[in-house]
């Protein structure tokens, strides 16, 4: 069996094994693999060369991924595996994290922090969100766990900005508290929060008069 080579865009080089396309690498691995333009290989060998250059081309692929999101080890395993097999998608990741390009408990962290802040989310949701991406249990609780949340005064600030005037008869009042429970808040917290709400405004109210 022959391999051949023949240049590509940019930094690729195209491989041939006996005329027939077989993989694309990039140029610094071919340089480093031992085999030459030309060279001829056993059956053995073309698989194991075969098999390094997947194996690259899934490291690749998941580095480039991570340069523009962040994800969990499962969400990158499971989209390298569509392309380049379980074997190589799990060597990947590995790398990966030895090179703390992966990392699920920063990711956890981060995730967790972005819920809080943009999305409003409570820690029951937050922690189902993180479960979902595929961080194990220990590591998104140590996550929820570290974020600085008060519910009432979290749910006050919703109920005074984004549902605003929007809780003022029983329909609106019954649409705030599942959209409010659908963000992770517990039926007692919200209606704390709205008792809080309710006496502000009383006190409110006696003050003017």
């Amino acid at each position: 069996m022959v391999l051949t080579v023949k240049p590509g865009k940019r930094d690729k080089i195209h491989v041939y094994i006996d005329g027939e396309y077989q993989t694309t690498v990039d140029s610094l691995y071919f340089g480093s693999c031992g085999v030459r333009d030309g060279a001829e290989l056993t059956a053995e060998q073309a698989a194991a060369f075969l098999q390094k250059a997947n194996d690259r081309r899934a490291f690749n692929k998941g580095a480039s991924l991570l340069s523009y999101q962040d994800r969990t080890r499962r969400q990158l395993v499971e989209r390298l595996r569509e392309d380049y097999g379980e074997e190589a998608a799990e060597a990947a990741a590995d790398r990966l994290e030895e090179l703390r390009l992966l990392d699920d408990t920063r990711f956890a962290e981060n995730y967790a922090a972005e819920l809080l802040q943009r999305k409003k989310c409570a820690p029951r949701r937050i922690l189902q969100e993180l479960l979902l991406k595929g961080v194990d249990r220990e590591t998104a609780e140590a996550a929820v766990g570290g974020l600085d949340f008060s519910a009432d005064a979290r749910i006050i600030e919703l109920l005074e900005t984004k549902f605003a005037g929007k809780f003022g008869d029983e329909k609106g009042l019954r649409r705030t508290i599942a959209a409010l429970q659908r963000l992770g808040y517990g039926y007692g917290d919200i209606r704390s929060a709205l008792r809080q709400i309710e006496e502000e405004g009383d006190d409110y109210a006696c003050e003017s008069e």
